[in-house]
Parts: C-alpha cells; sequence; structure tokens
C-alpha cells in the first residue's frame, strides 16, 4: 500500500479550539499535500470542523448517542486508519470498530502526560482499543509506558508548527507601545488556558518574588479559561495586580509573544508545550518548568532556564537570572531560535505517515496469502 493509497479517518471529540486541535488541522493538511485522503469526524458545532472548511477533506459531524455512534461506524468502513486525537474520542472509535468486518487500524495521539486512568474503562481503552499510539513526546511516552502499554506500540512524534505563521507580524516596539512598555520596562509574559495544570497561580508567586526585587518588569498572562476570576483574585491579594495583566484570549498572541523579553511556562504538567516553541522561533527566551516533555525543549542554559514544577520559589530564581543578564537572554534565545528550524510541521506529518506505513505494512505480512 502506497502513501497516496491511504484512507485516513481523523477523529476529534472537543468543541473548543487549543493546541490539540491545531495540530489536527496541520496533520490533515500536510496529508492532503501528499496525496492522501483525508476524512475528518468531529462535532458540527466545534472549532475544528469549521477552521477545517477550506481543506480539501471530506467532514463528518460527529454526533452524540446511537446515531451518531450509527455514522461514525460507516466512516470506519470506508477508511484504512482510524486517527483518534482525543481522550474521549479514542473511547469512542475503540468502541465503534467493535463487531466491523473490516477493521481499519487504529492509531492513538497522546498530548498529555497525565497518568493513564486505571478504571476498567480505561485498562480496556489502552489496552485492546489501539494498534498504535503517537506520543507528542518522551515524556508523554514515558506516562503511556506506566500506564501498561507495551513500549512496541509507542512512537514519538513530536508536534509540529506552522512556521510561515510568523511572517507579517506586527512591528515588535508598536506592539509594546500599545501594551504600554517603555524601553527600560522588561516584559514577562505567559501564553497558555487558564486551567490548573498550566499552574498560573504558581506564576503569580514567583512575580511577586521577581517584583519585589525589579521595580522595571511586568508580567502578562494571555488566555482565557475558568479560572480566571481566581487567579484575578491571587494577583490582587498578593499586591501584583497593578503589575500583572490579564489580557484574555487574543487572536494576536503571537504579537504579545514576540513583544515579550522572557517567555514563562509554569506548568506541572506539560505534553510538550508549542507556546515554547513558537517563543524560540521569534528568538524570546524562555524560563519553564522541568516537566512533561518540556526539557525536550529546553536545554537548561544552553537555550533557556529549567525550574522544579509546583515550586515559585525557585521559578523566580530563574525568572530573576535571566531577568538580570542580558547576555544569557540573548545567547539562550539565538540557540533556541537555530534550533527551532526542526518544528516544522511537515516533519511532523511525515513521521506519521511513517507510523501508518509501518502498521499497515506490518498488518500485511501477518495476513497469510492465498493458497499459502
Amino acid at each position: 500500500m502506497t502513501r497516496c493509497a491511504l484512507r485516513v479517518l481523523m477523529v476529534d471529540s472537543e468543541r473548543s479550539w487549543r493546541g490539540g486541535q491545531g495540530q489536527v488541522r496541520l496533520l490533515m493538511s500536510g496529508l492532503c499535500e501528499r496525496g492522501v485522503a483525508v476524512t475528518l469526524a468531529a462535532p458540527g458545532d466545534g472549532e475544528l470542523y469549521r477552521r477545517s472548511e477550506t481543506l480539501a477533506i471530506e467532514r463528518v459531524p460527529l454526533a452524540t448517542g446511537a446515531t451518531g455512534l450509527l455514522a461514525l461506524r460507516r466512516a470506519l468502513g470506508r477508511c484504512d486508519i482510524v486517527h483518534s486525537h482525543a481522550a474521549r474520542a479514542h473511547g469512542t472509535v475503540a468502541a465503534a470498530r467493535i463487531g466491523l468486518r473490516a477493521r481499519p487500524l487504529h492509531v492513538v495521539s497522546r498530548r498529555v502526560d497525565f497518568d493513564v486512568a486505571t478504571s476498567p474503562a480505561s485498562r480496556w481503552k489502552y489496552a485492546r482499543g489501539a494498534d498504535a499510539y503517537i506520543a507528542i513526546s518522551e515524556g508523554v511516552r514515558r506516562v503511556l509506558l506506566a500506564g501498561g502499554v507495551p513500549a512496541e506500540r509507542v512512537r514519538v512524534v513530536m508536534s509540529g508548527i506552522d512556521l510561515a505563521k510568523f511572517d507579517g507580524l506586527k512591528d515588535r516596539a508598536a506592539v509594546r507601545a500599545e501594551l504600554g512598555l517603555d524601553a527600560r520596562t522588561l516584559a514577562v509574559g505567559n501564553v497558555a488556558a487558564l486551567a490548573p495544570h498550566k499552574a498560573q497561580d504558581d506564576l503569580l508567586h514567583a512575580a511577586q518574588r521577581v517584583l519585589a526585587k525589579r521595580d522595571d518588569v511586568r508580567f502578562f498572562i494571555v488566555g482565557e479559561g475558568s479560572l480566571r476570576a481566581d487567579l484575578e483574585s491571587l494577583a490582587r491579594s498578593l499586591g501584583v495586580a497593578s503589575r500583572v495583566t490579564f489580557t484574555g484570549f487574543r487572536t494576536d498572541a503571537l504579537d504579545l509573544l514576540r513583544a515579550f523579553d522572557v517567555f514563562a511556562m509554569s506548568s506541572y504538567l506539560e505534553g510538550l508545550g508549542t507556546s515554547i516553541m513558537d517563543a524560540q522561533v521569534l528568538g524570546v527566551p524562555v524560563v519553564a518548568t522541568r516537566t512533561g516533555g518540556i526539557p525536550e525543549l529546553v536545554e537548561d542554559g544552553v537555550t533557556g532556564l529549567l525550574a522544579p514544577p509546583r515550586h515559585p520559589e525557585a521559578f523566580a530564581a530563574a525568572l530573576l537570572r535571566i531577568l538580570d543578564d542580558g547576555s544569557l537572554r540573548e545567547a539562550c534565545a539565538e540557540t533556541a531560535r537555530i534550533r527551532s528550524s526542526r518544528y516544522d510541521y511537515r516533519t511532523m506529518v511525515d513521521k506519521t505517515l511513517d507510523v501508518y506505513q509501518d502498521l499497515c505494512q506490518k498488518v500485511d505480512t501477518q495476513v497469510p496469502k492465498q493458497g499459502a
């Protein structure tokens, strides 16, 4: 089976638009460029479904209940590979394949480094619900292995980014002026969903320590989420609200990122961190936590600084070190920028195709030939 002959069904169960959905769209775009027939099954009222309307793919609205399951089973009958991209999608596809006369091969992408659940349903899903797993980092791979997935069924394919998205960004000085930043003020920014594992509360505690020592620093938290009110309240209680700006969701997040002097990622769980990739492409030095796949992007002291997760004191010390040392900021940013060419999403597409192809060839060799 050649690559061009593949028929791939992508299944994503999420309605919101986050990093995982961006990765699915990039993957579908790259597969189409390589002649692969792609179908997307996703909630019809979701952002991935809407933002994929310009791609040369078939789209199937993913509904709930028996009607949705039947539609998914029909779509499964028309593909060689089904690729699930979220936990609910993994379980739904695993159930929908049961009883099919011709079952497509099932590949699951795992992008989070949360522990694998131990419920009976989860154990079945990971033991029998997929033929191969794609982990976006070695950190995620380790979680899958610890959860009981055999090593031979796990491949690591790093997430990718579209380097073309950095073309045509706003003038950095103009954006800094919009943010109220003068030439002497250093901006520390975080771009992430306001979710528990992103640990912006730790970042605020670190900010309190930094701001107690320097009066020329401002913090920006870019993103939206259920924790925003709690985080704003915490900023007030810590006495840093006047020097911490919550921007909410911004369509120009890359412009803001480029305007920062330091990018801060305070997560205590992180599969990889494409916002770190973005910062490195833009030449913004990074301070992040040593968790999940982050150390695969940030080499401590070489392309940025790392601190232990859930340790605001250490995170503040790392921030102060890089804020105090302009030469270190420049050296880390330049080394990271040079290395960032490996993040091109086409590499991710090609390596994913390798997983598909290897899986298909493995199955072909296990099927007895007629007359043998």
